[in-house]
């Protein structure tokens, strides 16, 4: 007995000589105490660890990329923590841009003397996908934005065979042709061409391939959704705290507008580089469509190159990450903040981040403003806290 009775106690001494394996979430449960701590000398304040009880302060400019990926059931707290983390970053001077698909920051907008750009059929505001960039004298301008236009008619038009898709590219080249614009960056200040003529083109080639391309586009030029492509630019974003609104759009025109959106802004931000956070919220709208959602991944690969950080937000979680663009978004983010979760969407969660079963209790019990804050390699449990001065802003 005194045998046994030594072999428990901490003397440092093995009696027994007995060896067991252990896998990594065993010895982690050694260490119960241990706890990442991210807190750092500058950055913004996100929330309270929950472990430890430690502010996390954080500067997601000094990750590998700025980009940041927000998943949460609906009530869990998610528009909240954006809006938190929008209002501290502009207070810090950094600009913010917002593409809103419930118009829900159009008071935050207000409210920091920020621009609210309504985005419907009958807006004032008007953005011509067509548009160059007349000071541009890089000699791919044109042949970029082709690309970028053969992704945004297939987002309009749906799939095309590969016969429609090279009579869509040999149209969209006779349409700048028309307007005197060739790969020469002297001839893009020529005036832009618009939707009606990429419509007119494709009927004067009288084939029915390039008649069904122009069914197609016909909603938009001459039918009900005409407003939304085929107008000339009168909008130019300025404002550091712009927030673009689509509630009034239809959900099948809403992937369109988002589009055309991401694709004026990353024009502008090319042209300097400061600090900007581009916020999507519901990305889900581009995400089901395999071409905006391989342009939205795009956008976040190239978005560091410019110190612009991207945020995308979803609350369908099982969607988002079912799809290989909603997986390369969460990839090429350097920051994750996962809240409250339902038990449909839990299973796929901890794949992906490699979750352990405490984690995932969690997630499934955890309350409004509570989850999960990964930055870099560390994760630890978040309390999202505002001031009251910040809560009457923001509500």
């Amino acid at each position: 007995m005194e045998d046994g009775f030594k072999a428990t106690l901490p003397m440092f001494k093995d009696d027994l000589k007995i060896l067991r394996n252990m896998d990594t979430t065993s010895i982690a449960y050694t260490f119960p105490f241990s706890t990442a701590s991210l807190t750092q000398n500058e950055g913004i304040l996100y929330g309270v660890n929950a472990n430890d009880s430690s502010l996390i302060i954080f500067d997601r400019f000094k990750l590998e990329n700025a980009n940041s990926v927000i998943l949460g059931k609906s009530g869990g707290g998610k528009s909240f923590l954006v809006k938190l983390e929008a209002l501290r970053l502009f207070a810090q001077g950094v600009d913010i841009i917002i593409i809103d698909p419930e118009n829900e920051y159009q008071k935050l907008a207000e409210s920091v003397g920020g621009e609210f750009v309504e985005f419907s059929i009958s807006s004032e505001a008007n953005i011509n996908p067509f548009d160059l960039d007349p000071d541009s004298a890089e000699e791919d301008e044109l042949q970029n934005k082709i690309l970028d236009l053969h992704s945004l008619m297939n987002v309009i038009m749906g799939e095309l065979s590969p016969t429609q898709d090279a009579l869509l590219d040999k149209a969209l080249v006779l349409t700048y042709q028309q307007k005197g614009i060739t790969l020469d960056p002297e001839t893009f200040k020529n005036e832009s061409p618009m939707l009606e003529d990429l419509y007119k083109v494709l009927i004067g080639m009288e084939t029915p391939e390039a008649k069904d391309l122009a069914a197609r586009l016909e909603k938009f030029v001459t039918g009900s959704a005409a407003g939304i492509l085929n107008q000339r630019s009168n909008f130019d974003l300025k404002n550091p705290f712009t927030v673009f609104g689509i509630r009034d759009l239809e959900d099948n025109l809403r992937p369109v507008a988002m589009y055309i959106v991401l694709e004026y802004i990353w024009n502008k931000i090319r042209k300097e580089k400061k600090k900007r956070i581009l916020i999507v919220d519901e990305a889900w709208y581009l995400i089901k469509n395999k071409d905006s959602g391989a342009y939205l991944h795009s956008f976040a690969k190239r978005a560091r190159k410019y110190l612009l950080g991207l945020t995308t937000i979803t609350q369908d979680v099982e969607d988002f990450l079912a799809t290989q663009e909603g997986k390369a978004i969460i990839t090429n983010s350097s920051m994750q903040i996962i809240l409250k979760q339902s038990t449909a969407s839990i299973e796929q969660i901890s794949k992906t981040f490699y979750l352990t079963g405490g984690e995932r209790h969690y997630l499934l019990s955890a309350g409004v403003g509570q989850g999960l804050f990964f930055a870099g390699q560390s994760h630890v449990g978040i309390q999202v806290i505002a001031s009251r001065e910040e809560r009457e802003i923001i509500e």
